[in-house]
């Protein structure tokens, strides 16, 4: 226990050296930016105690959801699909509520990957790769219709059993398609990012249709400013690409490298989001994998899509396992954003903070 709560004070203390001390970034980016702290503490049954690879959404009700992975460890740690909800704006969260459980007796021994988002009628839909090494793979589903509290299995026959391979990111809405979902094929399918679409508020799921044949991972892709935008990332790159399409998925256009800090490090999870304050504005974050494990704040123009850094979010020296910051609009220029960090195999936690970004002027854009 002694362990968990230095591992919780020891990312506190650091968000709080960072802002004060780093040259990279002045004093008053805390002020900005905000205070990190755990939102949702590593349960004490070691079989459940792994926290990570979480993703939130604001609920209709104004609750806010987390979702992530609760197991034993960073890989092929028996991790389990588990949700917590606040309905006191952050400032507390129920304890994980699992909504199944995997484990290595099991043909799908593991889940890791999320993808999550509000459908057109209010529903919050949440999907879950799980995967047996690189033997066998599946996707499931849930949908909750009141705010988080309960959640019912959907179908996701189309996309499971080795026809996909991981989930990942956003579920968005895009005109005339329905609800939408990305993810990177594994094998034994192969490699390549894929998309499918809903027409039912995620109840069931078209087929897969491929964006790219390339060795590309965790896609995270929106619709702002009538195109498709998402950003994929590559380890040997040390970067997120871009891919854009305006035809509503017809065709895509590639960019590589547009998101990139530093060139050395991995750069896990990529982020994209529009600002509904500033819909043309959209946000990053970006996680570099260092020995000072850092999120940094990007935002670019969707008519542009030139990306340039805003500044540092987080930084958790100390820590083994870390990242995979996700963020979701409360209210102004107000965001709550989560991530998690602590032991690669051993207790994690999930921190969280509520960001302010300022509306961004004239000559910043």
């Amino acid at each position: 226990m002694l362990k968990r709560v230095v591992l919780a004070s020891l990312c506190m203390n650091v968000v709080f050296w960072s802002f004060a001390q780093s040259s990279s970034i002045s004093v008053m980016a805390t002020a900005q930016y905000g205070v990190a702290k755990v939102i949702v503490p590593a349960p004490e049954d070691v079989r459940y105690q792994h926290l990570s690879w979480p993703k939130v959404v604001k609920a209709v009700d104004g609750s806010i959801v987390v979702a992530y992975i609760s197991g034993r460890k960073h890989v092929n740690g028996d991790g389990c699909p588990a949700v917590s909800i606040s309905t006191d704006g952050g400032e507390t969260f129920t304890p994980p509520q699992v909504l199944m459980n995997f484990d290595s007796s099991m043909p799908y021994q593991h889940c890791a990957n999320l993808a999550m988002g509000v459908a057109e009628d209010g529903s919050i839909v949440l999907m879950g790769m799980a995967f047996t090494d690189n033997l066998r793979n599946n996707i499931y589903g849930w949908r909750s219709v009141d705010n988080g509290r309960s959640w019912k299995v959907t179908d996701t026959t189309n996309l499971g059993e080795n026809r996909t391979g991981s989930v990942f990111g956003h579920l968005f809405h895009v005109p005339g398609k329905g609800l939408a979902v990305c993810g990177h094929y594994r094998k034994p399918k192969g490699d390549g990012i894929w998309i499918a679409f809903s027409e039912d508020n995620g109840l069931s799921w078209q087929d897969d249709q491929r964006i790219t044949e390339k060795k590309y991972y965790e896609p995270t892709f929106i619709y702002s400013g009538k195109k498709m935008i998402g950003l994929v990332r590559e380890n040997s790159a040390h970067a997120y690409h871009q891919y854009v399409s305006d035809d509503l998925g017809a065709s895509w256009q590639f960019r590589p490298s547009v998101i990139q800090g530093d060139k050395a490090a991995v750069h896990p999870s990529p982020f994209i989001v529009a600002d509904p304050v500033q819909p043309e504005r959209l946000f990053s974050l970006q996680t570099e994998r260092t020995s000072q494990k850092e999120i940094y704040l990007w935002q670019a123009q969707s008519d542009k899509l030139e990306w340039r850094r805003l500044g540092l979010v987080v930084s958790c020296p100390g820590v083994q396992d870390f990242g995979y910051p996700w963020m979701t609009h409360i209210s102004g220029n107000e965001w709550f954003l989560v991530y998690y960090a602590g032991d690669k195999d051993g207790a994690n936690s999930i921190y969280g903070m509520t960001i302010t970004i300022p509306v961004a002027k004239e000559n910043d854009k």
